[in-house]
């Protein structure tokens, strides 16, 4: 394998996978705190909690994309 080539067990790929899964996992708890807030009529918090939710979704589907272009380079 070449010098500087990305493959499978680089740890910049895993931490990228393990950070896009921390951040989606933050994502359902946030949602469901916004469920229970909306339920409880606390508006602020569930719009909060939502946008939270939103941010971190999309964050950590930038991960896992930025993850699966490594890969695809790797194979390549």
């Amino acid at each position: 394998m070449a010098e500087g080539t990305p493959h499978a067990d680089d740890p910049f790929n895993e931490a990228v996978a393990t950070t896009g899964l921390f951040l989606l996992v933050s994502a359902v708890i946030a949602l469901a705190v916004a469920v229970a807030s909306w339920g409880t009529s606390e508006t602020l918090i569930a719009a909060l909690a939502s946008s939270a939710a939103l941010l971190s979704f999309a964050a950590s589907i930038f991960c896992f994309k930025t993850q699966a272009g490594d890969n695809a380079v790797a194979e390549a």
